[in-house]
């Protein structure tokens, strides 16, 4: 029996394509039936552009021969709504902003169009994309595929979902503090945060230009069902453009791949974080399962695991409650006001100048300790979340306290962003990271588990 259009992988797609065993235009309709069967129980796009997909598939189709050379020959995608698609809504979730549209592509979706995909739609997001979870003032919560009790994670959690349940082969998402990670652990996904730098982000609607923190911190970077789909975008996407001034222009295939394997190390709870009894088990299965694959896997931890969480907080609550709330608190909603409030206006504000100057100074302190120590463990293997996916109000008014103890579920995502970090999340909730700009060493570590893991497969609903 042959597997359902919307199931299979982005690369199985592609070679069918190219066999001419299935068109564009079949594989473009098949997820369009499939969001409009879906989409109104998971509420993971939020735009759908159905004309302009088949119009691109059939155009394509017309070329067939000309494109073969294509990696991601008519592949269906979903964009996280925070991405910039000419002609369709950027609101960060906002009513405020209800009808803006982009005027133009930015780079990143250029070259996801000039590499043959093919948007089917924008995908939700909460507020300004500052959450854990997946919640809209103007658009209202994504459901979990997986479970539909379940929140998807965030912020990229509408991309997660419609990855997880077959309305998308592949999903662009963003990372700033767990944001494609998160995700790819509760909806059960592979997701690659690339390092900060690494994806160029060119936004064509203002602003143009963010707080030191973002470029610091911020990555881009898909979610898909196995690793190779991933490597494909990647490959893509990766480059820098001169737009963007903290995108650099190292080498996609930098380092050369190398037969030897990297030293693993294997941290659990150093940060601090809180950890169910099921992700300890998940993450010792993953070591064992690297042991059995020929890696060394020793139990260490990276240098001021502790702090380094914290510092993120303070950095990025600096900017947020000096500069960004100030400008747009009044049109968040209420759930993501609060969440934003709680989460971050307990932690010192940094409200003098050279205040703010030693964070950053012991932000590079952190990093500079970091990178010598990654010369000894290329790759750290570790917990994304302390829990498997929660209830989809789970960060809804909290209050201090309680959003302080579910940051400490969270710290081991955190420190990957202060020090701008490639990561890779996997279906069973861990993570692979590396060091900067080594993601195709990440790629073939995940490869190894993604053998005993198998394919995410999607979601039954």
């Amino acid at each position: 029996m042959s597997k359902p259009l919307w199931s299979l992988s982005a690369h199985e797609m592609v070679q069918r394509v190219k066999q001419r065993q299935v068109s564009r235009v079949e594989l473009v309709q098949a997820h369009l039936n499939r969001i409009e069967n879906l989409n109104p129980v998971l509420n993971a796009f939020v735009e759908v552009c159905a004309d302009d997909a088949i119009a691109q598939a059939a155009l394509a189709d017309s070329q067939h021969d000309n494109r073969g050379h294509l990696p991601l020959d008519g592949v269906p995608f979903s964009i996280k709504e925070f991405y910039d698609v000419k002609g369709m809504k950027h609101t960060e979730g906002l009513p405020e902003f209800a009808e803006r549209r982009s005027p133009a592509d930015e780079v990143v979706i250029t070259r996801l169009r000039e590499a043959g995909a093919i948007i089917v739609g924008k995908t939700n997001q909460p507020d300004l994309q500052i959450r854990w979870n997946t919640v809209s003032h103007l658009y209202g919560a994504t459901r979990n595929p997986r479970n539909l009790k379940k929140s998807p994670g965030g912020s990229s959690g509408g991309d997660a979902a419609a990855v997880a349940a077959g309305l998308a082969a592949v999903g662009l998402g963003a990372d700033y503090g767990g944001s494609i990670r998160l995700p790819a652990m509760f909806c059960q996904l592979y997701g690659l945060r690339a390092s900060a730098g690494r994806i160029p982000s060119v936004a064509t609607v203002p602003p143009f230009d963010s707080p030191p923190t973002v470029d610091l911190m911020s990555a881009n970077g898909p979610l898909a069902r196995c690793v190779e789909d991933l490597e494909r975008v990647y490959r893509v996407i990766a480059g820098a453009d001169p737009a963007d001034p903290n995108s650099v222009p190292v080498p996609i295939d930098y380092p050369p791949q190398s037969s030897s394997r990297p030293t693993i190390a294997l941290m659990s709870d150093d940060t601090g974080a809180i950890l169910s009894d099921a992700v300890r088990r998940q993450l010792e299965a993953s070591a064992q399962i690297l042991r059995d694959a020929g890696y060394t896997v020793i139990e260490a931890a990276i240098p001021n695991a502790k702090r380094a969480p914290d510092l993120w907080v303070d950095l990025v609550g600096t900017e947020l409650m000096q500069v960004g709330m100030p400008q747009f608190e009044g049109l968040l909603g209420k759930a993501n006001r609060q969440h934003i409030n709680d989460m971050f206006s307990h932690y010192r504000q940094r409200t003098q100048a050279a205040d703010y100057i030693n964070a950053l100074t012991e932000r590079r302190k952190i990093v500079r300790e970091l990178a010598l120590w990654m010369e000894n463990y290329p790759v750290v293997l570790c917990p994304v979340a302390g829990t498997e996916a929660l209830e989809p109000d789970f960060d809804d008014y909290l209050g201090p306290e309680k959003t302080q103890e579910l940051f400490n579920q969270m710290r081991s995502v955190p420190w990957v962003n202060l020090c701008g970090l490639p990561s890779l999340g996997l279906p069973n909730g861990v993570q692979l990271v590396g060091r900067r700009f080594y993601e195709l060493q990440l790629l073939q570590v995940a490869a190894a588990l993604q053998a005993a893991l198998g394919p995410a497969p999607v979601a039954e609903l």
